[in-house]
C-alpha cells in the first residue's frame, strides 16, 4: 500500500527546488536552505501533516557543523594577533549593540522570552536559529528574524560595494572543495560519528556543536580534510529549511507579520550602528571603507566573503578575520548572554502562541 504523505512529499519537494533555483538566480544568499524554508512554511500553515523521520535533522545539523569548521582555521589566528585590541574593539562593538536592540524588542514585549536574544545575534544564523530551540526561544521566531537581517546585510553590503568598488561583486558560492573519495568518506564518518555521540551525551545543541567541533579539530591537526561536495550540502540544507518551515502554524505567522515593523527598524539600526563602527576603524587608519564597511556587516559571513572576494581593492584578510571573529564570539557566547539578559525579562509565554518545539526537537 502507498504512503498517503508521499504525493505532499514530492510536491514539497519540486517546490522547494524551484525556489532555491529561482532564490540563486537573483543572488539571494542561503537561498539552498531558504526555497525549502520558505516552502515548509507553506506546507505548515496550510496542514500537510508533514514532519522529517527522526534521525534526518540532527544529521543535517552535523553537515552545518563540519560546514562551520571549515571557515575556522588556525591561520585566522595570525590577523586576530596582528590586529588583537581593533578586532576585539570592532566586534564587541556590534554583538552589545545587537544584543541591546533584542533586548528591546523582548522587554516591549514584541517577541516572547529570549527569542529576540537569539534573533538578534549578529551572525552565525543557522547555528542561532537551531541553538535556540534548546535554549526555550521559538525557533521559528529566531529564523525569520535572522534571514531577514541577511537579507538586509546582503543588501547594503552590494550596495556600498557598488558605490565604493570600481567593478560590481560578483554573485557565486563558497564551499569546501569537492574532495577526494576517501575525504568524504572521512567526513561523513566524521559526521555520524559525532551526532551519535551528541545525541548520547545530550548537551544543548550537541548535535550541531560536537561536530563543529570535532571536524575542527580533526582539520587543524591534518588528521581529515573536511569534504562536502553539494549532493551532501544541498539534501542537508533542504532538510534544515523543512525543519524549521514545517514548525510554523497560522499563529506563528500571524505574530511574526504583526512584529515585522519593529523587527525591520531593529535590524536598521544595527546595520547603522555597525555603520558607525566601520567608520572609527577607518578613522584610526586600520584600513579603508570598503574593507571596513565589509568587515563589520552583522551576519551573512557567506555573503560577505563572495562580495569581499569579487571586489577589487578589498582587504580580504582583515574582513574575513573580523568576520569570523565575531562568528566564533556569537557561537560560544551567545546562548549565556540570551540566559543572562533572559533574567530581566517578563514572562517568556505568549497566549497567541502555540507551544514552541520541544528541547529535544534540537539537540
Amino acid at each position: 500500500m502507498s504512503d498517503p504523505m508521499l504525493p505532499r512529499w514530492l510536491v514539497l519537494l519540486a517546490g522547494s527546488m524551484l525556489l532555491a533555483e529561482l532564490l540563486r538566480r537573483i543572488g539571494l544568499p542561503a537561498s539552498a536552505l531558504l526555497g525549502p524554508m520558505i516552502c515548509g512554511i507553506v506546507a505548515g500553515v496550510t496542514g500537510q501533516g508533514l514532519r522529517l523521520p527522526g534521525p534526518v535533522f540532527p544529521l543535517a545539523l552535523g553537515v552545518v557543523g563540519c560546514l562551520i569548521a571549515t571557515s575556522l582555521p588556525l591561520s585566522v589566528l595570525a590577523s586576530i594577533v596582528d590586529k588583537g585590541p581593533v578586532f576585539f574593539a570592532g566586534v564587541v562593538s556590534i554583538v552589545l549593540v545587537s544584543a541591546a536592540a533584542g533586548f528591546v524588542l523582548a522587554r516591549t514585549g514584541v517577541l516572547p522570552g529570549t527569542t529576540a536574544l537569539w534573533g538578534s545575534s549578529p551572525g552565525a544564523a543557522t547555528p542561532m536559529t537551531i541553538m535556540s530551540a534548546s535554549y526555550g526561544a521559538d525557533m521559528r521566531l529566531v529564523a525569520f528574524m535572522q534571514y531577514l537581517r541577511v537579507i538586509f546585510v546582503s543588501g547594503s553590503a552590494a550596495a556600498v560595494t557598488r558605490f565604493f568598488a570600481t567593478a560590481p561583486a560578483a554573485h557565486g558560492t563558497l564551499a569546501p572543495a569537492e574532495g577526494s573519495a576517501g575525504a568524504i568518506a572521512g567526513t561523513l564518518l566524521t559526521i555520524v560519528v559525532s551526532t551519535a555521540l551528541a545525541q548520547r551525551v545530550r548537551i544543548p545543541a550537541g548535535v550541531l556543536m560536537v561536530p563543529l567541533v570535532v571536524g575542527a579539530v580533526l582539520q587543524d591537526t591534518g588528521l581529515l580534510t573536511i569534504a562536502l561536495p553539494g549532493w551532501v550540502r544541498v539534501p542537508a540544507y533542504t532538510a534544515l529549511g523543512w525543519g524549521i518551515g514545517l514548525r510554523f502554524t497560522p499563529a506563528i505567522v500571524r505574530h511574526a507579520l504583526r512584529a515585522s515593523p519593529w523587527v525591520v527598524l531593529s535590524t536598521l539600526l544595527v546595520i547603522g550602528a555597525s555603520g558607525a563602527v566601520a567608520w572609527l576603524l577607518v578613522l584610526c587608519g586600520e584600513t579603508d571603507p570598503l574593507s571596513a564597511w565589509l568587515s563589520c556587516s552583522p551576519g551573512g559571513e557567506d555573503t560577505i566573503a563572495i562580495i569581499a572576494s569579487t571586489t577589487p581593492g578589498v582587504d580580504m584578510s582583515f574582513v574575513m578575520a573580523m568576520q569570523t571573529v565575531r562568528f566564533v564570539l556569537v557561537l560560544f557566547t551567545g546562548p549565556g548572554l540570551a540566559h543572562w539578559l533572559g533574567r530581566w525579562l517578563p514572562s517568556a509565554a505568549d497566549p497567541g502562541l502555540p507551544a514552541s518545539p520541544s528541547k529535544a526537537d534540537a539537540s
